[in-house]
């Protein structure tokens, strides 16, 4: 394990896998750690090279929800991969069996996938719902957005960092958030997961909490009691500590469950409880690359065949259902396609699970038609536009659909400097990508836009593209690095 193969092992499954960051990252790991060190260097004057302020993104959630974030550049992203890697061994497992938190840190040299986590989150749920009578469950609201830049970097030192680490971290988060003290981790990536399931681990330790089991997947904590008066003790009791750290708790998210009484809303079918396992395990095996098990955990029963063709006749199908047909029913896509530009416009928080699909429909005319059809809509979001615009590089280069595609995609009234940059990094030369990202090369830039056409250029002759890396690499520090990686060959 490596801290770029950490970074590849994770790329997937984050919010916004930019190939420009992959690129740079396996192509030029050593001048990145070169930059970063200068970054860091309490010696050097010149202030040029340091962190970036990061460009904010906004991930699609439920109900048409957005998850506010930023997506690091090349050289922030393999900065905390690698500091978090290098330090992966304070992410301790609990201390005490009843008291304990499930979720994001490595074992036996590799990063737990979540999924396998989840898991034993939610068995560790079963046995103690039926172990005790009381329950209280609840989350912090918008955790990610408030924890405060200086608790983060004290955790850091007190879990057992060194001082170069903890001022480099400290430095990072600074630098990246334009020195504002909260809302400055980034989300969906590993690295940051972990340090968020570990920064709350000091609520489960503490001494005077009184439930007989606590159980903490990431910000979601569930108490455990005979006595409801030991999980309302406690349930106050965490809301000061979570104060402490200006945390609050969700309201709209909290909730007593009496274990001794059966009621509607904690039972489920039991056809779909199996389907939702066997996605569980499917997206562990993909996590690890490991398709073939992941395609056999998805051989469905005649029984769940037929729940499924339920599902898919019901006009209001919702979100969790629309997102389980996308996950399992991948080997009966022709009696899916005909919902998909449906689930395309009403489901944005699942653009992503679209394109996944897309990887089971041979027809990429269908794909194509799909997609055109999705990208005249004015009312798409951000993530919507990016992942969309992953599926016109993995299906539809090489299509007709793909020049108007590429024209509603990047001229969209909400698309953004992510998803333009999305398109710009499609090492493609063909329906004026070439002559867009020269536009962005010879106009000074030192952004997401200008860095992802550098590296969309990556196919050129190199007599071709070293010429006009020649005055993009002036233009600063960081574009200096990426024009370096990229003629390096």
């Amino acid at each position: 394990m490596s801290t770029k193969l950490f970074f590849d092992n994770d790329y997937y499954s984050t919010l916004f896998p930019m190939e420009t960051c992959k690129f740079l990252i396996n192509n030029g790991e050593n001048q990145i750690r070169e930059y970063i060190q200068r970054c860091l260097s309490k010696n050097h004057d010149d202030t040029s090279c340091q962190f970036l302020a990061q460009t904010r993104v906004y991930a699609s959630k439920p109900k048409y929800h957005l998850r506010r974030t930023v997506k690091l550049d090349p050289v922030s992203e393999f900065f905390i991969y690698d500091l978090i890697y290098r330090n992966r061994s304070l992410f301790r497992k609990p201390f005490k069996e009843d008291k304990k938190h499930f979720g994001y840190r490595f074992e036996d040299g590799k990063a737990l996938p979540a999924s396998s986590s989840y898991k034993g989150f939610k068995q560790a749920l079963t046995a103690y719902h039926a172990q005790y009578k009381h329950a209280f469950s609840f989350d912090v609201a918008s955790y990610f957005n408030s924890i405060y830049h200086h608790d983060i970097v004290s955790w850091f030192a007190n879990a057992g960092a060194t001082e170069e680490d903890v001022n480099a971290l400290g430095g990072f988060l600074r630098q990246c958030n334009s020195g504002r003290s909260i809302d400055c981790l980034p989300q969906g990536i590993y690295p940051a997961k972990m340090i968020g399931n570990d920064f709350l681990r000091f609520v489960e330790q503490n001494h005077a909490l009184k439930s007989k089991a606590i159980v903490r997947f990431m910000d979601d904590f569930t108490l455990f009691s005979d006595d409801i008066n030991e999980l309302i003790s406690d349930f106050h009791a965490i809301q000061n500590l979570l104060g402490q750290k200006g945390l609050s708790v969700n309201p709209n998210k909290s909730k007593f469950t009496d274990n001794t009484v059966k009621t509607i809303e904690n039972e489920i079918d039991e056809v779909k409880a199996k389907l939702l396992n066997r996605r569980r395990i499917a997206e562990f095996f993909s996590y690890i690359d490991d398709l073939e098990s992941a395609n056999e955990a998805l051989q469905l029963t005649d029984e769940e065949l037929k729940y499924i063709r339920n599902l898919l006749k019901d006009e209001h199908l919702a979100e969790e259902d629309v997102e389980l047909v996308l996950s399992v029913f991948r080997e009966h896509t022709d009696e899916v396609k005909p919902h998909l530009l449906s689930f395309a416009l009403s489901f944005p928080h699942l653009a992503k699970s679209i394109w996944s699909f897309c990887k089971n429909i041979d027809d990429y005319d269908f794909i194509g038609d799909l997609i055109l059809q999705v990208t005249k809509h004015d009312m798409l979001q951000e993530y919507q536009l990016f992942w969309f615009a992953w599926i016109l590089q993995d299906y539809l280069m090489d299509t007709k659909y793909a020049p108007a595609i590429i024209s509603n995609l990047y001229k969209h009234p909400n698309s953004t400097i992510i998803s333009k940059s999305k398109i710009l990094e499609i090492p493609d030369n063909r329906y004026g990508l070439l002559e867009m990202r020269d536009d962005h090369l010879v106009a000074g830039r030192s952004d997401w836009l200008a860095w992802a056409s550098a590296v969309g250029h990556r196919n050129l002759l190199a007599v071709s593209r070293n010429h006009k890396l020649e005055y993009f690499g002036n233009s600063s520090q960081i574009n200096f690095l990426i024009k370096s990686i990229l003629t390096q060959k």
